[in-house]
């Protein structure tokens, strides 16, 4: 069944035919093509020469924390937790006091935190 002349040339058939008790269904009516919107295109201005970079940090220029220094705190002390009060991680350093280095296997994986430890603690971020 095709749209008469007289109807809108986007109409689209549709006919399916069959017997509603065994599942099947009859359906006969026009789809309406749908209508394609214009997109408006926004063009963006010129990226600045100077790079931008967020977040700012800077170092600290007092108070530096040394990555030997905490690592001898973490071999000889790191059990309770002494390496992570010298970072100023003071929850986590009662942790490790409460429960022996988290049993061990915190101390053990500090052996490879440290060294990032350290570098965050030594910068200090600027608004």
């Amino acid at each position: 069944m095709q749209p008469g002349s007289n109807q809108n040339p986007t109409m689209q058939d549709s006919v399916v035919a069959g017997d509603l008790h065994t599942g099947n269904v009859t359906h006969n009516h026009y789809h309406t093509a749908q209508q394609i919107q214009p997109q408006t295109i926004v063009v963006h201005q010129q990226i600045p020469s100077q790079p931008v970079i967020m977040p700012h940090y800077q170092i600290h220029q007092g108070n530096q924390k040394d990555v030997l220094v905490a690592y001898i705190l973490w071999f000889f002390l790191g059990i309770f937790g002494i390496h992570r009060f010298y970072l100023n991680n003071v929850l986590i350093g009662l942790l490790y006091l409460c429960t022996l280095g988290l049993f061990g296997i915190g101390w053990l994986i500090d052996l490879f935190l440290i060294p990032g430890m350290v570098k965050r603690e030594n910068m200090m971020f600027i608004r």
